[in-house]
């Protein structure tokens, strides 16, 4: 995803320098060969598309929603002009709709019912991997956007060390499984309920904090040099959260990323909770 789930470009290059050995920038037979497209066929359409358009159309799938900025950043290495001419084919094509943000200069993209259907039949490489389509709560959508950002920032700690991500799993579907366990739950005793929310948080791998299962903003799987099945939870933190909501996500074991919306992230700690503590 921009180093995307399954991307080759994810796992190591075979090279004689070591281990750190990464895939190497795309050359300029590789920028060629991305202007070639592909035709796919879906319920009586005829989509053509390019290479770096399937990658986008496989992030927004999974993130439901990412900025113009950070596609342009990630997909397209910088490449304004690339970016802008695959996204008005893409929005000509109707597979994906671009949303102005009322607050900034910037725009949001995410799928059509259209996109969502190609995605699902041409680009999603893991079987498990949910597509998306639309925008939900547009009062979350900064927040929302932003998690691509610190799932990029992952990402590349995760190819560094050797691994490759497999899936990402939004808190939209980490929800709706736990809430529909505890909806099952709810007539028990109290003491019986008690015990089954343990389990239920315990079989999706999540901790129970101050009462309540913690939920991440991402849940990033991925195989590990190893060949290891693994998961990191991330959690996105901003100006809004207060300073008892990040001492849960720390306890529930979420790696924090603190995001300012402009595209610049940073890894935080418990220098954090200091930080929000103090303010």
């Amino acid at each position: 995803m921009g180093r995307s789930l399954n991307d080759d470009t994810m796992r190591p290059a075979q090279c004689h320098g070591g281990s750190g050995c990464r895939v190497p920038q795309q050359s300029h037979r590789d920028n060629r060969a991305q202007d070639s497209r592909t035709a796919y066929h879906l319920r009586g359409q005829n989509y053509r598309l390019n290479s770096s358009q399937s990658v986008m159309l496989q992030d927004l799938g999974a993130f439901r929603t990412i900025t113009a900025e950070s596609l342009r950043k990630h997909v397209y290495r910088g490449d304004e002009e690339r970016f802008r001419k695959d996204l008005r084919n893409l929005t000509d094509q109707r597979l994906v709709t671009v949303q102005p943000d009322s607050k900034a200069k910037g725009s949001y993209v995410s799928l059509t019912r259209a996109g969502k259907g190609l995605t699902e039949a041409n680009f999603r490489t893991n079987p498990d991997q949910s597509i998306y389509s639309g925008i939900v709560k547009k009062r979350e959508l900064r927040h929302d956007a932003a998690i691509y950002d610190v799932y990029q920032k992952e990402a590349r700690k995760i190819a560094k060390s050797g691994g490759t991500p497999t899936r990402v799993v939004l808190d939209f579907e980490l929800k709706k499984n736990v809430n529909r366990q505890l909806a099952k739950i709810q007539n028990f005793s109290p003491a019986e309920r008690e015990r089954q929310r343990q389990e239920i948080a315990d079989v999706h791998g999540l901790k129970i904090v101050n009462g309540r299962i913690q939920i991440p903003d991402v849940r990033v799987e991925y195989e590990s040099q190893e060949q290891e099945q693994c998961k990191v939870d991330l959690e996105c933190v901003t100006g809004h959260y207060k300073a008892r909501q990040i001492a849960a996500k720390a306890a529930a074991g979420f790696k924090l990323y603190n995001q300012d919306y402009r595209g610049r992230s940073a890894e935080r700690g418990e220098d954090l909770i200091g930080e929000v503590v103090s303010l």
